[in-house]
């Protein structure tokens, strides 16, 4: 496009009342700095927070004309140079921002301005950073979003900054037309969905008064007539069969008649047409309440990737120890004193192997991800996991350099047997582009609908790159690659702490639920709400009265008007309800789960900050939106797991398990890590870390009633495959386990 035809296209497109360009093809006014007064620049104005500073015109380097602007801050604050300009706009409209910076010391970002009635509405809607010591053009897109009816641009950075700004552009812009994209095809193309073989999973804790509560699993291929016998072991007698006829209403039972101080085990035998089938695998009755796994050696651990590693049906866990954790953002980050490491343990606490991280991958969440699973479809779970090489931290501590790769480890030794690169952190510039660039995130995802497939996630709060792989015959092929640079502004900055893996539209294909913005199979943006970064979001059959699943949004990003508490629709993004008014920074975990028989479908419930980060107030909200509390009883939000025998879910909130409202029903120790159905029925366990010890918590409770095992269900399965990385969240069902409706069936 000529500068002239550029001109012009600005100038329709902002109107008559625009700033006239001072220049060929510049829309904004004195855009070359040529014109002012000495070392001042006509229409743009030098702003700090700490009064540090300051923005001068000079002809000593440019990019262009006669004159640069030389920007110097030495304060520990922001700063930011801005146009006067206040240009018309309306929502819909894009456009490329473009301008050039030299950096000498700091970083610039080149940003535009979004405000509506007067005030800013948001103070990004197109950026773009540099830090380099050579004349760089920063170019970006702009959306304007909804609300908006003006915008402006400036250069903002923060602390110790030497740079020169040239030559400011904006012009009308249309993005280009999506690529077309190819349906995922893997390896399980001519076959079955790739599942997990599960045994019965049989469990026995004591129960009230001596009693001993023994549970066993429910699986999705069992005839609806099957009945279950159960047999008591005590110590190295023979089995001896406890029931008279099979049990069939639940997948349960309480033996009133356990032999006082003997060690004893219990086995369950299917009866389907009459006929028995062979004794599960024996358990051995957890006299503490919990299974305890010791570990090698008095650390805790801070995830736990839950899978069958060696293909018997029984769920082994691999551990990321220690417990403990570094933020990247400055304010929070510190030298790593050591390294992760993983550890593999099988269901009865045999140690398997370790892995140790490394010096490349540091010592906190978001450098280290990793997930369990099998990926190759051979019924053994593989460990995917961001790895490094050497040492390749920096003086202050921090790694901005070297190689980095998905790695995959075979389950049963830990030894690497597949490697590709990262998604690579050259995107990631400016003051804080470390921070940005060590948001890393891995999962799982059905992208044909049979085929288990490793998406691979850098980015979170601007650029979010991501690839999707394949693994088989010992070898990662890469499916597709996303980038939000490539998609309309909205899309940018999108990410949340977790990742879910869903078919949110009904096409038999799993999706990728970024965040605020939500990827297709084919690896397609197919939409954003462009509310930003979410702190909680909980995806599953929130509402059973409509159709399809919903998505539960707790923002971070602050929204000025509404929304930020709210439900969307999982196939389209479209806002169902929410908070109608301003919110801060909506925090950490919230909760989204059915825990009050009151009221159909999921409670949601979440907390906002004051301007301290302290939180201020909450809501508790029906799944249609009708506030119920506005108590701040759980601060950021509780944890939540089945623990009783009904089908609302329980609270799990320092400690103790509670009913919504009731009285307190057990309590835990050690550090929460996990809650999931790994073992007996339908209820799920509580995984805790004490020093030299993971500890599985199983109800004691009897069911009234059965259902199929949770981890059967696919977008549970994936949330619990999940849980290994990222800030946790507990899983939820595709389907609404009181009412048995299936969102989207």
């Amino acid at each position: 496009m000529s500068t002239i035809l550029a001109r012009a296209f600005v100038t329709l497109a902002l109107g008559a009342t625009a700033m006239p360009p001072a220049g060929p093809g510049l829309a904004i006014r004195n855009a070359g700095f040529e014109a002012g007064k000495a070392d001042r620049a006509d229409a743009w104005h030098w702003w700090s927070r700490t009064k540090h500073g300051s923005a001068r015109r000079t002809d000593e380097d440019k990019h262009g004309g006669t004159h640069s602007m030389c920007i110097r801050h030495d304060g520990p604050r922001d700063w930011a140079f801005s146009s006067d300009a206040l240009l018309p706009a309306r929502a819909g409209q894009h456009f490329r921002v473009s301008g050039w910076a030299k950096v000498q010391t700091g970083s610039v970002t080149l940003a535009v301005v979004a405000r509506s009635k007067g005030q800013t509405l948001s103070w990004d809607i197109g950026s773009a950073s540099s830090d380099r010591d050579r004349w760089c053009r920063l170019d970006a897109p702009v959306s304007v979003p909804a609300g908006a009816d003006q915008i402006h641009v400036r250069f903002v950075g923060d602390a110790a900054t030497l740079a020169w700004v040239d030559d400011v552009a904006l012009v009308p812009w249309t993005p280009p037309a999506p690529k077309p994209r190819v349906k995922v095809t893997g390896y399980a193309f001519a076959g079955q969905r790739v599942r997990e073989k599960l045994g019965r999973g049989v469990v026995a804790v004591p129960a009230n008064k001596g009693k001993v509560h023994v549970s066993w699993r429910l699986l999705a291929d069992d005839p609806e007539s099957i009945g279950f016998h159960v047999y008591r072991r005590v110590g190295n007698g023979k089995l001896v069969r406890r029931t008279d006829k099979p049990v069939g209403k639940t997948t349960g039972f309480l033996d009133e008649a356990a032999p006082a101080g003997a060690a004893c085990s219990y086995a369950v035998r299917a009866v389907t047409e009459g006929k028995e089938g062979p004794a599960s695998a024996e358990a051995r009755v957890a006299d503490d309440g919990y299974l305890p796994i010791k570990l090698k050696g008095n650390y805790t651990f801070q995830k736990a990737g839950i899978a069958d590693l060696d293909g018997d049906g029984r769920y082994d866990v691999v551990i990321k120890q220690p417990h403990s954790n570094i933020d990247p953002w400055y304010k929070y980050w510190h030298k790593s004193p050591g390294t992760y490491k993983l550890e593999a343990y099988r269901h009865d606490g045999t140690f398997l192997w370790r892995y140790d991280m490394g010096w490349a991958i540091e010592r906190g969440i978001w450098y280290s991800p990793y997930v369990v699973a099998d990926l190759d479809g051979d019924g053994k779970a593989e460990v995917a996991v961001k790895a490094g090489q050497g040492d390749p931290r920096d003086a202050e501590g921090k790694v901005r350099a070297g190689p980095e790769y998905l790695a995959i480890l075979d389950g049963l030794t830990g030894k690497v047997r597949a490697r590709v690169a990262w998604p690579d952190r050259k995107h990631f510039t400016g003051s804080h582009g470390y921070n940005y660039a060590s948001r890393n995130q891995l999962g799982v995802a059905y992208l044909d609908g049979k085929t288990p497939c490793v998406i691979v996630e850098r980015g979170t709060y601007n650029v979010i790159l991501v690839d999707a792989y394949e693994f088989h015959g010992d070898k990662l092929r890469k499916l597709w690659s996303w980038s939000n640079r490539d998609e309309p502004r909205t899309y940018w900055g999108q990410g949340a702490h977790w990742m879910h893996s869903v078919d949110v539209d009904g096409d038999g294909r799993d999706e990728v639920v970024l965040g605020s913005a939500v990827l297709d199979d084919t690896g397609a943006g197919l939409w954003t709400t462009g509310l930003g970064h979410p702190d909680h979001a909980y995806v599953g059959d929130l509402d059973p009265t409509r159709a399809g699943l919903e998505i539960y949004y707790g923002m971070e990003t602050r929204q000025k008007q509404a929304n930020g508490m709210c439900m969307v629709d999982a196939a389209t993004g479209k806002v169902l309800w929410g908070h109608q008014g301003f919110t801060r920074h909506v925090h950490s975990c919230g909760m989204c789960s059915d825990i009050d028989a009151n009221h159909v479908g999921a409670e949601c419930y979440s907390a906002d900050t004051d301007e301290k980060k302290k939180a201020a107030w909450a809501r508790l909200r029906t799944s249609r939106g009708k506030v119920l509390s506005e108590e701040m009883t759980w601060g950021f939000g509780p944890r939540v797991v089945y623990w009783d025998a009904d089908a609302q879910r329980e609270i799990l909130h320092r400690g103790r398990i509670r009913d919504y409202g009731g009285a307190q029903l057990a309590k835990i120790t050690g550090q929460l890590v996990a809650v999931a159905d790994v073992l007996g029925d339908w209820r799920e366990e509580i995984i805790t870390s004490v020093p030299g010890e993971m500890r599985i918590y199983v109800t004691p409770i009897a069911a009234v009633d059965r259902h199929v095992c949770l981890m059967q269900d696919p977008l549970y399965r994936a949330d619990v495959v999940h849980a290994a990385m990222g800030y946790y969240q507990v899983p939820l069902l595709s389907y609404d386990l009181a009412t048995g409706a299936a969102g989207g069936k």
